[in-house]
């Protein structure tokens, strides 16, 4: 008899070893202090209660998250709460049963809740291979539209024969050097008079006092020529008669007239 009582000590003594060992490993081996990828606290509460009904990931989760595997410890504490002042007298004798052997409840404790989580890891290979662990707070990112691939096409004009202009004073520039310019998206190219300056320059398309399109591009010198290429969409632009006007920072104008007029056959080039 004397014996039994020992080996029966041992062996508790080991399962509230094996109990402390698994809670506290569970409990502080994961920390997750921004709680990443954690399922809400309803998905916890139904493992505890409804463990049939829950997902297989929450149980996953449970094994590599520390904070999630308290609150799941919390719930089954008030899971055997609740259970005991429902049931009454039977939920006693098992509540004086685990008060007078804790070691052998804990170690059942501990031995149930790893089987639980080898099943849950095991059923959720069998059934969802390839699905990725799901993240209840994420929230399903609006669909971005995907945007249109607008076309460029090659168009030169030559403002070499233009004569720099001081501040806003009128244009003198004669209408009948007007160009003809598509109303589409552009890839311009401007030639400048001999000698302009290279650096920044600000366009603009006017009309009656108006501006119905501004943009800057940057001058650079190329085998001896000013040259300036920007990108100008004119899709929106009326058709009808504009003053193109090209200015520098220093107060130096350009002014050539253009008439804005339906696409144009594909010659790639105008000069005015």
């Amino acid at each position: 008899m004397k014996t039994r009582v020992k080996h029966s000590s041992a062996f508790e003594d080991k399962g509230k070893d094996l109990l402390d060992f698994a809670r506290t490993y569970l409990s502080n081996a994961f920390p997750n202090p921004d709680r990443e990828g954690c399922p809400p606290d309803a998905s916890l509460q139904s493992l505890a209660f409804n463990p049939k009904e829950s997902h297989p990931a929450v149980t996953e989760h449970l094994a590599a998250c520390s904070p999630c595997f308290r609150r799941y410890a919390e719930l089954l504490a008030q899971l055997k709460s609740r259970r005991h002042a429902e049931e009454g007298l039977p939920w006693r004798r098992i509540s004086a049963w685990s008060t007078a052997h804790p070691a052998l409840a804990g170690t059942a404790l501990a031995c149930a809740l790893f089987i639980a989580i080898g099943f849950g890891l095991l059923l959720r290979r069998i059934r969802q291979p390839n699905t990725p662990p799901i993240d209840t707070n994420q929230r399903p990112s609006p669909t971005e539209p995907v945007p249109s691939t607008v076309a460029y096409s090659p168009f030169s004009l030559d403002l070499s024969a233009l004569s720099h202009e001081r501040g806003s004073e009128p244009s003198t520039t004669d209408v009948q050097g007007r160009a003809t310019v598509p109303r589409s998206p552009l890839d311009l190219t401007l030639t400048l008079p001999l000698a302009s300056p290279e650096g920044p320059y600000d366009l603009k398309l006017t009309s009656g006092g108006r501006t119905f399109w501004s943009k800057s591009a940057q001058a650079r010198l190329q085998e001896g020529k000013t040259l300036m290429q920007i990108e100008a969409d004119f899709r929106q632009i009326p058709t009808g008669n504009y003053d193109l006007e090209v200015q520098t920072s220093t107060g130096i104008r350009l002014v050539q007239p253009v008439s804005i007029q339906a696409a144009l056959p594909k010659s790639g080039a105008h000069n005015p």
